[in-house]
């Protein structure tokens, strides 16, 4: 830390934060549950909390300067002035005490200073630095649970207030404690000194509360001035009690105020985070099973930690002559490939590569123009057997590889599959930053004995030096996830689930779906002329023209002009979403024509007048791009276009289907759903005797558990019974309440309790799995499916009400929607399988959430049929039958289900 800090853009000051360690140690083991624990038995709940705590505040303020202070021994200034002062604390936990050694652990290996001084409390330690911090140019933060810190806060300091819990942060700057308190924070001392403090055993004086207590400093302010003009309080008990408690109150203030002149042993430019062991990290982080926090630390905090603390790669990078691959890769085992791709989907080319092997110098860097016998030699060592190749994102090779007829079997590791299985919630899994992640790396290359500045990365006439560095990054990326997937027994589910689907993905996208531009046409013109009809109706009924998709005209004519009740209160004005909307639809006839008029003017621009631009031109067909690593969930999503959002509940939006069109040389679609995927799932991981059996029954699931729950024989089951049974069967794994079901189904929320109870009765093995998912969940900081997907959780455990109850519905749901996710996928790794073995003229096209897509010859329609049957039954081994439901048809809307 030099002399002279160097503030934050945005900032005035650099910060430093300095922390309470006892009392937020404290408010963690206090605001947690002791289930929280290693498998050895371990409380690790204050820990956790305070670790939590740490790296949030850590990602937030990035600061330049940090320190821990701990209570070393007893106060004995405090203690001999006043006996009784802390004398109602409770007896330190025997579960508290070994915490603390781990949290010093946590702080070690971070590389964050702590600092100790016999019979001082922690909060005098914090004052002193902090006033040296702040002469010395900083803004300093506080974070603490105690709010006699309340009297630093100034301009250049602010207390961080954890007022409950381990989550529940209020940031107090001077206005936030005048508003708060009713008196400047410099007056904080003289205020509390009145209203006493319980939980340091400092009685206050009888009568004397906040607002009494604010008054009487804004009045006469401070103490001594209190004292000086007694006889102008008002009322009479209040001077009474002022009089007989005073020495208590001197004595308060005596003991709240807080030290500023500690003898500490520091030297300020130290207290900095260094830059930290991250293999102590890792088996600390693994030891005391905190999966979900080192996730958040190498993500929100050691990725720009290791930006500035980051080496580059110590390679040199050599060019390699065109006919010298064959050579270089003799007696190589383990290699990377960069490709290099020109163009989009389905016109890829194989522009360049970049080559880097394992346990060698030099890096290769491989342009253009390659010979032919260099061709040769990349493609024998990409199906080589006995060579283990490591890519990211191994689709874009599978497209290049692709491009010239080739394959990609000796692809062992994939670094974006596999930094997405470690941590899904990841929004972004570039090269760049997931090197900076896991290997406090950046992409530039150290200065070596091959000379020159660090290498830029940029595309110009180096590019061949960016890619053999990129290849290098690669692979050694490949050697830390490895061991990382093995240590959290995810390999399996790398190597049989989502590498091999790569190039399945890599097919269907250049396989793409064809267009009948002639039926998007007609559906124009139709769905225009309907925008027509309904715009005059809503016009008719407002009695005046506007534009219906502004929120503030539409506001003004629903509340003002048309005077309907009031939605939801936004910033603009009153909600107009679709849901409050859905509330007026009684109220005016205007509110009906305005929700259909938004679902076809959507169904317009997003869809009918898109899609014919996204046609390439050569094939005919749309290719859509199918992404592995955007659905926390394991879903796999669509984009440009998103076709698995085609809207299905409309009419209309399920008429776009029909614009989809077998391609040259196929007649007719085939469309294989599961039926009912996640309530076989959900019925096969808990266990309940009642669900399997109804599953086992082979009847209508929703009516016989309509039969159980209702207790009536199924013959006397109606629709709204059936109903009822139905959104509670898919409800429940989506974390459903019993008022989410009444406003669903429309009725009373007692009612809704009554079923939902009902339901629970005669399936106890559901409301057991439920419980235990959340339970584990918030144990173990993720979920985990049947074949070892996690999803990681933190929000369990926040004081957030809101966001607890969404992580909790999310930890109810994760385990089977990610189930199903894996199911589906391997699905379409047998199916592919067995359809490239069969011959027949048959392709898969789409996969849309349970349901595959494929494009078949009328004359192989049969036997690809059951050949998708067999493969989809039979991919995982359940308490209950994996059902497939087909259909097919001369377009997509005919092959599907209505």
């Amino acid at each position: 830390m030099a002399d002279e800090p160097q503030a934050r853009e945005g900032d005035e000051r650099p910060a430093m934060i300095l922390l309470d360690g006892h009392s937020l140690a404290y408010r963690a083991f206090y605001a947690l549950p002791d289930t929280l624990q290693t498998r050895t038995g371990q409380i690790t709940n204050a820990v956790y909390g305070f670790t939590s705590m740490l790296i949030k505040l850590l990602g937030d303020r990035r600061p330049e300067g940090i320190a821990v202070a701990f209570d070393q021994g007893r106060d004995v200034a405090r203690t001999e002035m006043y006996p009784e002062y802390k004398a109602n604390r409770i007896q330190t936990p025997d579960a508290f005490r070994p915490q603390l050694g781990l949290i010093d652990e946590v702080l070690e290996a971070l590389e964050i200073p702590t600092v100790r001084v016999a019979g001082v409390e922690a909060d005098d330690v914090i004052a002193t630095i902090a006033e040296d911090a702040k002469s010395k140019g900083f803004h300093v933060y506080i974070l603490t649970g105690d709010r006699d810190a309340m009297q630093l806060v100034d301009e250049h300091t602010t207390v961080l207030y954890t007022a409950r819990g381990v989550t529940d942060v209020r940031e107090m700057t001077p206005e936030a404690v005048e508003e708060k308190y009713g008196i400047p924070a410099a007056k904080y001392v003289e205020y509390a000194a009145l209203r006493g403090d319980n939980s340091d055993n400092l009685p206050g004086v009888p009568g004397v509360g906040e607002k009494t207590a604010a008054k009487l400093i804004t009045q006469f302010g401070d103490i001594d001035g209190i004292y000086e003009r007694l006889d102008e309080v008002s009322g009479k008990k209040v001077p009474a009690m002022l009089d007989e408690h005073r020495e208590q109150v001197q004595t308060n203030r005596t003991i709240m105020t807080l030290r500023r002149d500690v003898d500490v042993d520091y030297v300020l430019e130290d207290l900095r985070m260094g830059a930290p062991d991250t293999e102590k990290v890792r088996q600390l982080f693994g030891a005391l099973e905190f999966r979900a926090l080192y996730d958040r630390l190498m993500g929100e905090v050691l990725g720009e930690v290791a930006e500035e603390e980051a080496t580059g790669f110590d390679t040199a990078p050599q060019r390699l002559a065109a006919g010298d691959l064959r050579d270089w890769l003799d007696d190589v085992s383990r290699f990377a490939v960069v490709a290099i791709v020109e163009g989009s989907v389905p016109d890829v080319r194989w522009s360049a590569v970049g080559l880097a092997a394992a346990g060698r110098q030099p890096v290769a860097g491989v342009l253009d123009d390659l010979a032919n016998e260099d061709l040769d030699a990349l493609r024998d060592a990409l199906v080589d057997e006995d060579v283990e190749v490591v890519t990211h994102d191994s689709k874009i090779l599978d497209h290049a590889a692709g491009s010239r007829g080739w394959a990609c079997t000796s692809v062992r590791t994939d670094t974006m599959l596999a930094a997405y299985l470690l941590n899904p919630e990841q929004r972004s899994f570039d090269l760049e930053r997931i090197a900076l992640q896991w290997l406090q790396r950046t992409l530039t290359a150290e200065d070596s004995a091959a000379g020159g500045d660090q290498l830029a990365l940029d595309m110009g006439d180096d590019a061949w030096e960016e890619r053999a560095l990129r290849a290098q990054a690669t692979l050694e990326l490949g050697d830390a996830l490895d061991a990382e997937l093995d240590e959290r027994g995810q390999r399996d589910l790398h190597d049989t689930i989502e590498l091999p689907l790569g190039p399945i993905l890599a097919r269907m996208e250049h396989a793409g779906i064809a267009l009948d531009l002639s039926v998007l046409d007609e559906i124009r013109s139709r769905l225009s002329r309907r925008v027509g009809e309904l715009e005059a109706e809503i016009y008719d009924h407002a009695g005046k023209r506007f534009n219906i998709g502004s929120g503030p005209q539409l506001q003004e004519v629903l509340f003002e002009d048309l005077d309907l009740p009031k939605t939801k209160k936004i910033k603009t004005g009153y909600s107009t979403d679709a849901q409050q909307m859905q509330g007026l639809i009684d109220a005016h006839p205007i509110v009906e024509p305005i929700l259909e008029w938004r679902e076809v003017t959507k169904l317009l621009s997003t869809y009918v007048d898109s899609l014919p631009g996204q046609v390439n031109p050569r094939t005919a067909r749309v290719h859509t791009t199918l992404s592995q690593v955007t659905a926390a969930t394991g879903r796999l999503s669509s984009s440009d276009p998103n076709l698995q959002n085609i809207p299905v509940r409309r009419e209309e939006g399920r008429e776009i289907r029909k614009a989809f069109v077998p391609g040259e040389g196929y007649d007719v679609f085939l469309v294989a759903d599961y039926s009912q995927i996640e309530l076989r799932v959900m019925a096969h991981m808990c266990r309940d005797d009642g669900l399997l059996e109804a599953f086992a029954s082979d009847e209508d699931i929703h009516a016989t558990t309509a039969a159980k729950v209702f207790d009536l024989p199924i013959e006397q089951v109606d629709g709204t019974l059936r109903d009822r049974a139905k959104a509670v069967n898919y409800g429940l794994a989506y974390g459903l309440t019993p008022f989410g079901l009444s406003q669903q189904l429309g009725i009373a929320p007692d009612e809704a309790k009554e079923i939902v109870d009902a339901y629970m009765d005669r399936f106890p093995g559901v409301s057991e799995f439920l419980n235990a998912a959340v339970l584990g969940a918030r144990r173990d900081g993720y979920t985990t499916t049947m074949f070892g997907r996690r999803r990681y959780l933190p929000d369990l455990l926040s004081d957030n009400r809101n966001r607890r109850q969404m992580a909790e519905r999310m930890a109810l749901n994760a385990p089977v929607q990610g189930t199903a996710a894996d199911i589906i996928k391997l699905a379409m790794i047998r199916v592919d399988e067995a359809l490239r073995a069969s011959g027949l003229h048959a392709q898969m096209l789409l996969q849309v959430h349970d349901e595959l897509v494929f494009e078949v010859a009328s004359s192989d329609l049969d036997a690809a049929e059951a050949l998708v049957i067999e493969q989809m039954s039979g991919v995982a081994d359940l308490e209950v039958p994996l059902l497939v439901d087909t259909a097919s048809g001369e377009t997509w809307y005919d092959a599907q289900k209505h």
